[in-house]
């Protein structure tokens, strides 16, 4: 008997600012056997993937992971609670984000008399800074080298992200992320940021996380433009990588991942209210919000769509009857492989199970919420949304049963088929790796489909000369 083949698990983590709590609250029931997801056994990930706040997150726990395994998580909890959590709504000591020249810092007794000397230091240089921006940028409206109208030069003294620092979560990635640890580790890590200049998202991995270079990775992929500016990696400009990819499953796949878990912060579109008194920031998170739900649902999709392909692909190979099958799998089938067959061994039975939010976490606002006692709450929602998965209620892409998960296995009786089919006509050699007349790779020219192809191209024809209906 053949043993099983042990899957390969992803852990998938998006963007979301500080809703990036409720992340640790489902990888604590993940990681400690909570879930039915996990049949509640405790998950050991292969790859870790992540976006913006994700990918802090995600290189936390890969980079202590070989010495503290599932309890890393633990860890990460803690520096969200001590470190980037306050205290209550004026405290705004936080180890995220700063504002400059901050009021509050002198209307609050508590901050002031602790370090007196340190609030006029910071006034005195962030005002200064601040003086110097704007007088830069009066400078480009007076004097602008392009030939801009006045009212497009004038937006450019607007610029809400001059006035947050992130220095902060700067000083915080480089004292609780062991760099050299990932560099090492057999665990595969994943980040994504869009490149500004280029419009292009980019994958970091594990060797590209240096000491120096490390730090800047995690602020470029969390650098929501419009709040926070952009971060410089090399030489080239980087932000939020949420912008193209805020839940990274498909670097998960071209990891060899099978099995994902994938967290995501955004909520059910329905579920957010259309105020009758809109603005322009909840306009745009709103329009965020839906972008991001469709990415993550046709990524979904398109999962389901390969598992079907590769299901009824194996279902020809091994000779079963076609009964059930809808005419609907059987043309995606075709679409997806039918003209380059070979294509389908880098494929496997994929297993997505979803993690999110139905309800609204709390609006735009809530992307820069660091209070202590809504991180708790955060925390303790991931954690009881996991433990009480449900993967019908999730839609999460799960295998048909008794379908093999392993594309290789399905292709070798594919192949199979086809020399046979072969020498029943006459063709002699196994699948050619040569360009046929037509330029189509895989089999020689003069064998023109695959015998599965065929079968599942009949299967067509049959149905629809019997009159069934796609389902």
């Amino acid at each position: 008997m053949t043993e099983t083949r042990r899957q390969k698990q992803a852990v998938v983590l998006s963007g979301g600012g500080a809703n990036g709590a409720y992340e640790v609250g489902v990888l604590k029931a993940l990681f400690a056997g909570r879930s039915i997801s996990t049949q509640y056994a405790p998950l050991e990930p292969d790859t870790f993937t992540g976006t913006s706040v994700g990918s802090f997150n995600a290189a936390f726990l890969v980079s202590l992971w070989d010495t503290h395994g599932q309890a890393a998580v633990t860890n990460l909890e803690t520096v969200w609670l001590t470190r980037l959590g306050r205290e209550g709504r004026m405290d705004l000591t936080n180890n995220g984000y700063r504002f400059l020249a901050d009021p509050f810092e002198f209307l609050d007794p508590r901050r002031f008399f602790l370090d007196p000397v340190g609030s006029f230091s910071r006034l005195a240089s962030d005002s200064l800074y601040l003086f110097w921006d704007f007088f830069d940028r009066l400078m480009y409206v007076v004097n602008s080298p392009e030939h801009e109208p006045v009212t497009e030069r004038l937006l450019h003294t607007i610029a809400i992200d001059n006035f947050i620092t992130r220095e902060p979560f700067n000083r915080l990635i480089r004292d609780v992320v062991k760099f050299d640890s990932i560099r090492r580790t057999r665990k595969e890590l994943r980040v994504a940021a869009t490149n500004w200049e280029t419009g292009e998202v980019e994958m970091f991995k594990n060797g590209d996380f240096t000491d120096k270079l490390g730090p800047r990775i995690i602020l470029a992929s969390s650098a929501l433009p419009g709040f926070f500016s952009p971060e410089t990696v090399g030489a080239q400009p980087f932000v939020d990588g949420a912008v193209l990819m805020n839940t990274p499953l498909r670097p998960a796949i071209q990891a060899r991942a099978d099995s994902l878990h994938v967290v995501y912060l955004d909520p059910d579109v329905s579920s957010i209210p259309v105020h009758y008194l809109s603005n322009i920031l909840s306009t745009l998170y709103r329009t965020q919000v839906i972008n991001w739900a469709t990415t993550v649902n046709e990524a979904i999709k398109y999962a389901e769509v390969v598992n079907r392909a590769l299901a009824l692909i194996r279902r020809v190979a091994s000779g079963s009857d076609l009964e059930g099958v809808s005419t609907q799998d059987v043309i995606q089938t075709i679409a997806r492989f039918g003209e380059h067959p070979e294509q389908a061994a880098r494929y496997r039975m994929l297993t997505i199970h979803r993690y999110h939010p139905r309800d609204e976490l709390g609006g735009p606002l809530s992307l820069l919420d660091l209070r202590r006692s809504r991180i708790e709450y955060l925390i303790e929602r991931g954690f009881h949304d996991a433990s009480n998965h449900d993967c019908k209620v999730s839609k999460c892409v799960r295998p048909e049963e008794n379908y093999s998960d392993d594309a290789s296995e399905i292709m070798g009786r594919g192949e199979e088929m086809a020399e046979n089919d072969n020498q029943s006509r006459g063709v002699t050699g196994r699948p050619s790796q040569e360009v046929g007349e037509k330029g189509n790779s895989g089999f020689a020219s003069k064998v023109e489909r695959p015998a599965w192809t065929q079968s599942v191209q009949g299967a067509v024809a049959t149905w629809s000369n019997d009159g069934v209906q796609e389902s």
